[in-house]
């Protein structure tokens, strides 16, 4: 960690990605995971874990990104963003403080009109700066998206999105196969919900489909897009099992519970 990380570390009792990382870590999901699962670029979720505030863009953003991670590992994603704006406020305060030399001198300090072009070109060189930050530079074609709808938090892609307004043409059965069938790249974990013993992991592409043991006592599922998963019961689709983008856990899937009919739900808000 650089001095300035450990300044920040000794003000703040643990930064915003260090509790990202050790969250993730300890649930077992990889940075690639939480990108895919986020739709945040890879290298965003790399600098905001090492702290590299210098290489993320503008505060608004980053504060989304932030958001978003902090949902995908189950933490408290208001809170969250809040200690990480202090953190960048912190970080910009000392940055704009800056190294200055008082001379000892009188006849060493510089004439006032050339403080104020030296000012003046400071102001210039921020502006620049903060306008090349807050701009187009290094973000995919999700960070424009997400500029453009002037939300922090991802996307849902148009496929998500009617995926989840679709409701089941006829009530599904109450007894039957449980088949979950990726229609976009998704993560989940199918698990024993008493004993938590993993029944299934695995990282689905679309098209990949996945039938639930029927000898599973009280399967459940874990997962971060639910947006991304069609499950049927017997044959016959049920409601969506979550809102998109947004992490899930101790859904049943067992056939009766499937079968309730559930509320509709949108993604998460923007705080």
């Amino acid at each position: 960690m650089s001095e300035e990380g450990s300044e920040d570390a000794a003000l703040f009792e643990s930064q915003v990605g260090t509790r990202l990382r050790e969250a993730r870590e300890s649930q077992g999901i990889s940075l690639d995971d939480i990108a895919k699962t986020t739709r945040i670029p890879l290298r965003q979720l790399q600098n905001i874990e090492n702290s590299d505030y210098e290489k993320l863009p503008a505060p608004t953003y980053s504060t989304g990104f932030v958001k978003a991670y902090a949902l995908a590992v189950g933490l408290d994603a208001p809170a969250l963003a809040k200690e990480f704006r202090e953190e960048i406020n912190y970080r910009s305060a000392g940055e704009a403080a800056g190294d200055f030399f008082e001379p000892t001198d009188p006849s060493r300090v510089p004439p006032r009109t050339l403080a104020w072009i030296a000012a003046a070109i400071a102001v210039v060189l921020i502006a620049g700066y903060a306008l090349w930050r807050s701009g187009m530079f290094g973000l995919d074609s999700d960070d424009r998206a997400r500029m453009a709808a002037g939300t922090d938090e991802p996307i849902a892609t148009e496929s998500a999105q009617t995926e989840t307004a679709s409701t089941p043409a006829t009530p599904p059965p109450t007894e039957g196969a449980v088949v979950i069938e990726a229609t976009d790249t998704v993560w989940l974990r199918i698990y024993e919900q008493d004993s938590g013993e993993r029944i299934y992991e695995a990282e689905l592409q679309a098209g990949d489909r996945y039938e639930v043991p029927s000898d599973a006592e009280r399967p459940a599922i874990r997962t971060g897009r639910a947006d991304g998963l069609r499950i049927t019961v017997g044959g016959q689709p049920v409601d969506p099992i979550g809102p998109p983008q947004t992490v899930i856990s101790d859904v049943s899937l067992l056939p009766a519970d499937l079968a309730q009919p559930r509320p509709q739900t949108s993604g998460p808000s923007v705080n």
